[in-house]
């Protein structure tokens, strides 16, 4: 079982600070960082395109990306995998999906926000398809339903776009990933399109209504083939309760929802075998398992880690 703890792996400046309460906040925590051997990997998400946990997840799967692409672009094949329809593709056709997103204007620009944060609907994104099917036409593009947050994309045999994940984008400022070129032009003309339908829909008032987002945008991404992932891994549990907290550098909120996770999660795996935990930050997660075994008389001697070196570097 291979655990994924989304948010627990502050900046190194922040992780300095936090590392002084973390005996009494995190006990369960530490005991199993010190029991096992840890491996820091520093990301940089201008080039994965994606966050730390998302290159991650797309490496736990053995996602191999082509010379010309981002990581990210593995996210869409990994969605289908995790919807259980990637076998209703071939193994080497792109996969391009949309994600069904809200975008809103702000002090520092529009932000986005992405359809796990829009409570959507089967009936409401059908209703936004059946909007823009008639729209389709000529466009050279094709839509179709997979999931109320997801449609799958065919676009023009042409055309290509290297897109961050909405998780990524979601984190700042939309404009520092919009790209606006002139390979990108017929699907921004069809945003557009879609943008003005979406406000026209009946459903939008019952939203309104429920204080929910309308979705006023699709947010592009993908590019590759099925058969660029490897094996699926056999146990996998992500927790993401740290990882608003860590976005918000809200760190009482963090500590608090830190010592609940201590407390009903580690706990009980700190009696037992060393887990394989995974922990995920802004820019670098690592990877923490079991010391590999030794050879007697050697394993005798008690090994422990000084996890404190990667969870809070000096630089």
């Amino acid at each position: 079982m291979q655990i994924v703890i989304n948010g627990a792996l502050p900046e190194p400046a922040i992780a300095r600070e936090l590392i002084k309460h973390l005996a009494q906040t995190a006990p369960n925590l530490i005991h199993l960082l010190a029991q096992g051997k840890g491996a820091l990997s520093v990301r940089d998400p201008a080039v994965d395109l994606c966050t730390p946990a998302q290159s991650w997840l797309l490496h736990a799967h053995g996602f191999t990306a082509h010379q010309a692409q981002h990581l990210s672009a593995g996210l869409a094949p990994l969605r289908l995998r995790q919807l259980k329809q990637i076998q209703s593709l071939a193994a080497d056709e792109p996969v391009w999906l949309a994600e069904l997103v809200h975008i809103a204007p702000s002090r520092e620009g529009a932000m986005l926000l992405p359809s796990e944060q829009l409570a959507l609907s089967e009936s409401y994104s059908r209703s936004l398809l059946d909007a823009i099917r008639p729209y389709l036409d000529g466009t050279g593009f094709q839509f179709e339903y997979l999931s109320p947050e997801l449609w799958r994309i065919t676009p023009p045999a042409d055309f290509t776009v290297q897109a961050a994940s909405t998780e990524l984008v979601s984190q700042s400022n939309l404009n520092n990933w919009w790209t606006q070129d002139v390979q990108t032009r017929p699907w921004r003309r069809l945003i557009n399109e879609f943008q003005m339908l979406s406000f026209a829909l009946p459903d939008k008032q019952e939203r309104q209504q429920a204080g929910l987002p309308n979705v006023n945008s699709l947010w592009l991404f993908g590019g590759a083939t099925c058969n660029q992932l490897g094996p699926e891994p056999a146990q996998l549990r992500v927790i993401d309760d740290l990882q608003d907290s860590l976005i918000r550098q809200d760190w009482g909120l963090w500590l608090q929802q830190l010592a609940e996770l201590d407390r009903t999660v580690l706990a009980p795996l700190a009696a037992g075998p060393v887990p394989e935990l995974v922990l995920t930050g802004l820019d670098r997660y690592a990877q923490v398992g079991p010391f590999p075994r030794r050879i007697w008389p050697l394993s005798l001697l008690k090994q422990t880690s000084n996890w404190s070196q990667w969870w809070s570097p000096l630089s």
